[in-house]
């Protein structure tokens, strides 16, 4: 065309030996330009998007295999987004708060506040003004500029109520009115505050037993119940030795390469895990800094792992495996040198 033939400019490249040189001449394809940065485009948005890992990842990895903790996942996914209170039963240490903080960063909030509170450990002398916040005044030994309560510091997020049977009855009242009409008053003011939370309750408790027996309100207990998820104790889980796995794996120092032997994993296998994953993770932690090598051992693990299991991971003591092998005394000598 036209105008390629005024741009045409030959730029030399190379300089042989015999004094030949290369030229080269680079012109844009008016007609391509366009699809190609299309195609660029559409490349980079893909490899962007499969680096992302998906919303729902954290839940998914909440479980490896087990039927109901499968279920408590698929669960929680229905219900995500659609202002449903959740309310978590488990034993200690089954993990409630993870799978609470799993749902918040699922969910449309996630760039939101998460906001723990465990009802257990506050005096029930602070437990309201902790939640509630307060004005400047409120009441003797108030701070100066007053104190916004945890349900208004989650605002826009998450509220996690842990033991939520240990709630004070008085409180539960309150609680109640806050749910009911969304918005809080704190202490010493008149003026109420919207808030807008997902609320997520955990307990380990029977609550319809204290719902019978007048410790816990029956108004309050079918407003959080919006709907139950059960998690399993650990000792029931199917999949145990994948969770010992990655529990291993996320209290290795980044780097560290550390396994278990057949002996030590039949131990945690068979253990009652009374402390559920908490009790696993501690155990895992202890086991790591005990471990001389790169295989954690029996001798790793806790005292009160192995009471009464010694028996079933020891060898009987009629068994050799020299004499299994069919060797000598000499031979035998010579493996049991190896070996140590």
């Amino acid at each position: 065309s036209r105008c390629v033939k005024s741009s045409f400019h030959p730029v030399p490249l190379y300089g042989a030996r015999q004094g030949s040189r290369f030229f080269a001449v680079a012109q844009q394809p008016a007609r391509l330009v366009q699809p190609f940065r299309d195609a660029v485009e559409r490349h980079t948005a893909q490899r962007v998007a499969s680096s992302v890992p998906a919303r729902d990842s954290r839940l998914h990895e909440l479980e490896f295999g087990d039927e109901r903790m499968a279920g408590n996942v698929r669960c929680a996914m229905r219900v995500l987004n659609r202002n449903i209170p959740i309310l978590l039963i488990g034993e200690t240490g089954s993990g409630k708060e993870v799978f609470s903080k799993a749902m918040h960063a699922a969910s449309a909030r996630a760039g939101g506040p998460f906001v723990a509170v465990n009802c257990a450990s506050i005096p029930d002398t602070l437990i309201e003004s902790e939640l509630f916040g307060y004005k400047s005044g409120a009441f003797t030994g108030a701070s100066r500029e007053g104190r916004r309560g945890k349900i208004i510091q989650a605002n826009g997020g998450t509220l996690f109520l842990d033991e939520i049977g240990d709630m004070p009855l008085h409180l539960q009242a309150r609680l109640l009115r806050v749910l009911e009409e969304r918005e809080v008053v704190p202490l010493g003011s008149e003026t109420p505050l919207p808030v807008d939370v997902q609320l997520i309750s955990a307990t380990h408790r029977n609550l319809q037993d204290m719902v019978a027996r007048g410790d816990f309100r029956e108004d309050l207990y079918y407003r959080l119940q919006g709907i139950s998820i059960t998690l399993p104790p650990l000792r029931v889980r199917k999949d145990k030795s994948q969770l010992i796995e990655r529990a291993l794996s996320d209290e290795s120092e980044s780097g560290r390469l550390v396994r278990i032997d057949a002996a030590a994993m039949r131990v945690l296998e068979n253990y009652a895990w009374p402390g559920n994953v908490r009790e696993l993770r501690n155990v895992m932690r202890t086991a790591l800094a005990l471990c001389e090598g790169e295989v954690i051992s029996v001798r790793d693990l806790p005292p009160e792992l192995l009471q009464g299991v010694e028996e079933s991971i020891s060898p009987p003591a009629s068994v050799s495996p020299a004499a299994e092998a069919g060797l000598n005394s000499l031979e035998s000598g010579e493996r049991e040198a190896l070996l140590q």
